[in-house]
């Protein structure tokens, strides 16, 4: 079974370089270990065309999940589901549950204090019609999953530690039950004294020989032979995870057979 994903990250901040977008590298590592395969990370500011265009066309491709970050808050700027709404042709709706969560959330927020759910704070509660709230345990604004076809669209937050509370919660045992028993394994080697020129032809002698294997060299910098410095990953994703970690370990091993005598490796840490 596979179990394909895009991510829309969403927020003018990534475009000036302000933030790093490291919530598309953890949503990247966490879908590959649950067995998915992200083919697309699409990044665009805050604008509301770009949006809806940009959902349009993923949509269009089909795949099992659309996950967009960031737009959820309060500000102007936040419209990400504004966008997604245009782009379904469905109206906004406040939804009540969401609602609900975002009151509650700000009692706790504010304990004793006076509270009101002012327009913006009701604002992270408008819904395309049809879509449902995904309690969101570290902040106010709710997380949404609204199914279009065969798409399963994911909204969470920008916020780092809110994003990685709702996937965790809500997103990530879909996606496992989606890949079924695929998974990912990834193992890294570090080679030293080589150039990456002359990694490339050992490279695809491995990987004509473990196809099921993908190996990606990573320069680290240094010049000159003697401080060249180049990470290796060795990675297998499919349904076979007891042969996955086996024919990784063939293929690391042939490459250090390649590699002895003409280089420094050391195996690093698994993934």
């Amino acid at each position: 079974m596979t179990c394909s994903a895009e991510l829309l990250c969403v927020g003018n901040e990534l475009l000036i370089g302000k933030t790093a977008n490291t919530n598309a590298t953890w949503l990247a590592r966490r879908i590959s270990s649950l067995g998915g395969s992200l083919n697309r990370v699409t990044t665009i500011g805050d604008d509301l065309r770009e949006i809806r265009e940009s959902t349009r066309i993923i949509l269009a491709r089909k795949p099992d999940f659309l996950i967009t970050s960031g737009g959820l808050g309060p500000t102007f700027d936040d419209v990400t589901i504004k966008g997604l709404s245009q782009a379904l042709r469905r109206r906004l709706k406040i939804n009540k549950e969401a609602l609900d969560q975002i009151r509650a959330r700000y009692k706790e927020v504010f304990a004793s204090r006076y509270f009101a759910l002012t327009k913006f704070r009701a604002k992270m509660a408008a819904f395309p019609v049809g879509a449902k709230p995904l309690l969101n345990p570290v902040g106010t604004a709710p997380g949404m999953a609204l199914r279009v076809g065969k798409t399963l669209i994911v909204c969470l937050p920008g916020v780092p530690s809110e994003l990685r509370a709702i996937f965790s919660r809500h997103v990530a045992p879909i996606i496992k039950l989606k890949a079924g028993t695929g998974g990912y394994v990834s193992r890294s080697v570090s080679v030293r004294g080589i150039f990456e020129s002359e990694l490339a032809p050992l490279i695809d002698r491995v990987m004509k020989r473990y196809p099921e294997v993908y190996v990606k060299s990573h320069p680290r910098g240094g010049e000159g032979r003697a401080k060249s410095h180049i990470e290796m990953d060795f990675s297998y994703s499919g349904h076979d995870m007891e042969k996955g970690r086996q024919v990784v370990s063939d293929a690391i091993a042939q490459m250090m057979r390649h590699l002895s005598g003409r280089a420094r490796v050391a195996e690093k840490q698994s993934a």
